[in-house]
């Protein structure tokens, strides 16, 4: 991160503080009438330029949005769109709500930029949030073939997000502001993923048949967006959800950056997680184990007169890729950690041979 640009001081301040000293923020009301517009970073391979346009009003929960509130959001989001191809950067991505009105302004411009733009609906729980958070994702389209290819992440529920915390949930289900048919509340159950966290109102806690316990604090709506136990929010319940709320997820950040960083390092992501490579080569083990005690008791010594037969060298069994892989993951994370992002061209190179 090396630079952040909001209108809001408050979760700006905090994100610089959250992200480290390198990043530079500048406060700024960006989009069409913005003058003059603050400096970014010059188009590079390397650089990759995020931006989440205003999307409250252009979102289909928003009823008591105007014309001119709506013909405000199309704007910054092609205003947004300009500013990318007139820059002409390599990699960059928009977030917002999808619906007719942004689709529709994303088609146009991909009818007249096929080359450089592309856009795809996508949830944040296929790529590991605990929550259903659709979304449309515009980014030039190798960035997007990157994002549709990504194998699906394992579900994970609201109950497993808190537990990875050290939290237990406050009660069995959860709710949101909507109503369902017959007008009962929509009531999830917490083994299950929870609504979208929204910056206007938290959810709620409820037992099953939909009766209030509290509401969710700012704290626990991050656990639901992904965002780690130390990362700081704005003071206040109704400031600390707007700021949460207005995030882009933390599963989908981390998508975008993966398809990205692969693209500029000339790679191809792996196809399957490490989690289930290591998995995978586990259940191999076993097999060759048990093969190899069976070959055992059936193998004859050769007699003094007899040539022992000659091979080629043998491939390596299961186990000794199993321990290859682990190796391997033990120097991608620490490379990781050392800054070099040489580990992840070592690690998608050798673990697909």
């Amino acid at each position: 991160m090396v630079l952040g640009i909001d209108n809001n001081p408050v979760p700006l301040k905090l994100w610089a503080a959250n992200v480290g000293s390198s990043a530079r923020v500048v406060l700024s009301t960006l989009g069409p009438d913005s003058d003059p517009l603050p400096e970014l970073p010059p188009a590079a391979k390397d650089v990759h330029v995020h931006a989440s346009t205003p999307c409250t009003a252009l979102s289909s929960a928003k009823q008591s949005a105007t014309q001119a509130d709506v013909s405000n959001g199309v704007a910054m989001l092609r205003w947004a769109l300009d500013l990318f191809l007139e820059r002409g950067d390599h990699s960059w991505s928009i977030e917002n709500v999808s619906t007719p009105t942004t689709r529709k302004v994303l088609e146009e411009y991909r009818t007249r930029f096929p080359d450089r733009v592309a856009f795809a609906t996508l949830c944040a729980s296929d790529f590991g949030a605990c929550q259903t958070r659709i979304r449309l994702i515009a980014a030039p389209p190798r960035l997007i073939k990157r994002l549709q290819e990504m194998p699906a992440a394992k579900r994970l529920s609201v109950r497993e997000a808190f537990a990875q915390h050290g939290l237990d949930v406050p009660a069995p289900c959860f709710k949101n502001q909507t109503m369902g048919r017959g007008g009962a509340p929509c009531v999830r159950n917490v083994q299950q993923q929870s609504h979208t966290v929204c910056a206007s109102h938290p959810l709620t806690w409820s037992s099953s048949d939909g009766r209030t316990v509290r509401v969710m604090t700012p704290r626990e709506s991050a656990i639901l967006m992904g965002f780690p136990a130390g990362w700081r929010l704005p003071k206040g319940s109704r400031v600390g959800q707007r700021a949460v709320g207005n995030a882009l997820c933390v599963a989908m950040s981390k998508a975008i950056v993966e398809a990205a960083l692969s693209i500029a390092m000339g790679v191809q992501m792996p196809t399957v997680a490490v989690e289930a490579v290591v998995a995978i080569m586990a259940d191999e083990a076993a097999e060759e184990a048990v093969g190899s005690s069976r070959s055992n008791k059936r193998a004859r010594t050769p007699t003094s007169t007899e040539q022992a037969p000659i091979y080629p060298p043998p491939r390596p069994t299961a186990v000794q890729r199993l321990r290859s892989i682990e190796a391997l993951v033990k120097e991608l994370l620490r490379d990781i950690e050392e800054g070099e992002g040489k580990g992840v061209v070592r690690w998608t190179v050798r673990a697909r041979s």
